[in-house]
């Protein structure tokens, strides 16, 4: 939670911060970076080393992994103070791996600290505290960015917080080797070799498994589901927020706004995800359904709220033409923050539902289902931010939406279908070829 107040605020403002660092001249740094290309940057090195994150993890163990993954982050925020483009789109590249190794470590230490009676407690936590990291960060952006150009006077103390915040987090994470090297300090070390190679092996079986389940109905079908993740992510985390930015009829404070962006985001994230998951509990195929089409709507009614309130360009400059419609100041504002809100209930409403898909479909196949999830929503969310910056408005929303109604078709296809994952494991029983990672 702490180390994303910082990267998640960073992510939705960079653009905006780095168009303001290229009207800067100082001692002849010429500054091209783009903060659309270094987040796509981001998620192909992520995407490659998601293969090779869990053999890392298992090799150094998960708080060192943590500790790590995590580090590339705070370099990453810190280069904001003094942006050079190639030490800019360096920290890009150690961050897309930072990253993998970080979200994996992380899920093999949930999984080390539960069990069966805990698990399911300690993700929806875990889940609760990531998205209330949205509030923190965003929230002082608004209070603290009052001008129409983000300057280096602005700058500075921005991202100073920012990477203070990080190194608390290192903190945490420092305390949690501390406390692992303490444990393992009272176990049986000789067992550790042992352990390892299995680990390992247990690795390239997971991407053996995940070849054989790109053979299941379902999980061809699912592979748009993740798709649309990666694409609608990118546009409403970091396309909208700039389109918020850019808008010169908001004032001289539409860049603050882009703060109140991120917060109406993450409490309609968390709202989302006690409704969707907690309280309702859907459980059948027809009560998963109508969560997805609650959703679907909910995603449909932002993204149309986006094509009539913003003009083609803004996504890529700042801009002053009117919107399809023409909206007063603050009416417009009000629709855009009203989507805000809208857009991560409707997110929360997917996602629940598409992990409970995976974790229930794919019980027996879980960890290869989620490696292919990671695989594919990095692979679109890469392509949608290498055309982020260079494509109108309309034609962004058009990709999206194309991805949102097929989304749906296919999702309802998998509630549906007759045929799971299970007859993906009774063909490896009948080759003898069962796995450890098929009966945990």
């Amino acid at each position: 939670m702490i180390l994303f107040t910082a990267f998640q605020a960073t992510g939705l403002v960079e653009q905006s911060v780095l168009e303001g660092v290229k009207n800067e001249t100082t001692n002849g740094n010429d500054f091209q970076g783009s903060g659309y290309i270094s987040l796509a940057i981001v998620y192909v090195c992520a995407t490659i080393a998601n293969i090779l994150a869990p053999a890392f993890v298992f090799i150094f163990g998960a708080p060192v992994s943590m500790f790590i993954g995590a580090s590339t982050y705070f370099f990453y925020v810190f280069s904001f103070l003094l942006p050079m483009t190639w030490s800019f789109y360096l920290t890009s590249i150690l961050l897309g791996f930072g990253a993998a190794i970080l979200w994996t470590a992380e899920g093999a230490y949930l999984a080390t600290n539960s069990d069966e009676h805990t698990t399911s407690r300690n993700t929806g936590i875990f889940w609760a505290l990531f998205q209330s990291s949205l509030l923190g960060g965003n929230l002082y952006v608004y209070l603290s960015l009052k001008a129409d150009v983000i300057t280096r006077s602005t700058r500075y103390p921005l991202f100073t917080v920012f990477s203070v915040v990080c190194a608390i987090a290192l903190a945490i994470y420092a305390y949690i080797i501390w406390r692992w090297l303490i444990e393992r300090r009272q176990q049986q070390l000789q067992l550790e070799p042992v352990k390892r190679k299995t680990a390992l092996s247990d690795v390239v079986e997971t991407l053996n498994i995940a070849v054989r389940l790109l053979r299941t109905r379902n999980m061809l079908l699912l592979l748009i589901p993740f798709a649309y993740t990666g694409f609608s992510q990118t546009f409403f985390q970091t396309v909208y927020a700039t389109c918020i930015g850019h808008s010169i009829k908001y004032g001289n404070t539409r860049k603050r706004l882009i703060g109140l962006h991120g917060v109406l985001l993450g409490i309609g994230e968390i709202v989302g995800g006690g409704l969707f998951g907690f309280v309702t509990k859907p459980k059948t195929s027809s009560q998963c359904a109508l969560v997805i089409l609650i959703g679907f709507f909910l995603q449909i009614v932002f993204y149309y709220s986006a094509w009539i309130n913003f003009p083609a360009d803004a996504p890529a400059r700042e801009t002053n033409i009117e919107s399809y419609f023409q909206f007063s100041s603050s009416s417009s504002q009000i629709i855009a923050f009203v989507g805000s809100f809208v857009v991560g209930l409707g997110d929360s409403a997917l996602n629940t539902q598409l992990f409970s898909v995976l974790a229930s479909r794919f019980k027996s196949t879980s960890a290869s289902a989620f490696a292919l999830f990671q695989l594919v929503q990095g692979i679109a969310a890469a392509i949608s931010f290498f055309y982020a910056g260079s494509l109108d408005l309309q034609y962004q929303l058009l990709i999206v939406v194309v991805f949102l109604v097929l989304n749906a078709l296919t999702f309802f296809g998998v509630l549906f279908g007759e045929i799971t994952s299970q007859s993906l494991k009774d063909e490896c029983e009948q080759e003898n070829e069962v796995s450890p990672l098929l009966t945990t």
